[in-house]
């Protein structure tokens, strides 16, 4: 069975490329083997999926070949498919990715639909994202709440420099800022009615058992703290009173089994928190304000 990259002088089909990748790709490893060829193969001829299944018998060109192969060699090491191809989807939009910023994830939608619906009530609201990475909360719910005006902050050089590219690439440069800021010792020029984190929370003990695609590939500082993941829920706790407003709201995105500390963190401040579940009903969003808690 054929299981080495496609060689350059054979004559090879889509459909051909489809069926030996599916192969390859199952017997190593890698998810959705099918869909990972095919999207390969839409970035490399430029063309929608339902293209492949029209023009089955196209042949590809040297050149073609040239950068199929490459990409087929990249995720068979189980690099991420959203690197190779240079691009992620996120709350409708296509935003590009690079090994400097985190993947977006589903799970992050919910945060970010959920700021949708809070800034429906606030014209004008200022926002910040604390770690923005390629963008994506703030472009993405910029694109929706279109009064609403974001500062997107991040300590990685190449991380801003993608989030500009997706702000530029989703016309939204009037309404989003990105700058190069640690929320440690990030002082604005003025205070936030909105913040949105989705911070690196997972555990340094944990960071070994990860999937290889986002343990070697995606960027560690944005994984984990090195510590016990909450250390950015602390940073919050601690500078919301000199960066947010008196009634403002504040979304974090959270880990598995992380709420009840997490609550714990911002309820001895006095905030009062409420905690959204993902699909699958575990905790993933925990909604702080800063207003008494209430004891029953």
């Amino acid at each position: 069975m054929r299981r080495t990259p496609p060689a350059l002088e054979q004559l090879w089909t889509v459909i051909d490329i489809v069926r030996w990748a599916t192969d390859y790709f199952a017997h190593k490893g890698v998810d959705s083997p099918r869909l990972t060829i095919e999207l390969m193969l839409c970035s490399v001829l430029d063309v929608q999926r339902i293209r492949l299944y029209t023009e089955h018998e196209r042949p590809l060109l040297k050149n073609e070949l040239r950068q199929l192969r490459s990409m087929i060699t990249r995720r068979a090491q189980h690099e991420p498919l959203q690197y190779i191809l240079g691009k992620a989807d996120f709350y409708g939009l296509s935003l590009k990715v690079s090994p400097d910023v985190l993947i977006p994830r589903p799970e992050t939608e919910i945060l970010a639909e959920r700021c949708i619906r809070i800034l429906s009530t606030m014209p004008d609201a200022r926002c910040l994202d604390v770690g923005t990475g390629s963008g994506c909360i703030a472009i993405s719910v910029a694109v929706h709440a279109v009064h609403s005006m974001w500062v997107g902050i991040d300590i990685s050089t190449g991380a801003v420099a993608v989030a500009q590219e997706n702000v530029t690439q989703h016309d939204v440069a009037a309404r989003v800022q990105i700058i190069q800021a640690d929320i440690r010792t990030y002082a604005p020029d003025q205070l936030f009615d909105v913040l949105v984190m989705n911070p690196p929370y997972i555990p340094s003990a944990e960071v070994p058992t990860l999937e290889q695609n986002v343990r070697d590939y995606e960027p560690h500082v944005a994984l984990t703290d090195d510590y016990d993941g909450l250390t950015f829920y602390r940073i919050i706790a601690e500078r919301a009173a000199e960066i947010m407003k008196q009634d403002a709201t504040i979304l974090l995105e959270i880990g598995h089994g992380q709420s009840e500390d997490v609550k714990a963190i911002f309820q001895e401040r006095g905030y009062g928190v409420d905690v959204l579940n993902d699909l699958e009903n575990i905790p993933r969003v925990c909604i702080v304000r800063r207003r008494p808690i209430t004891i029953s």
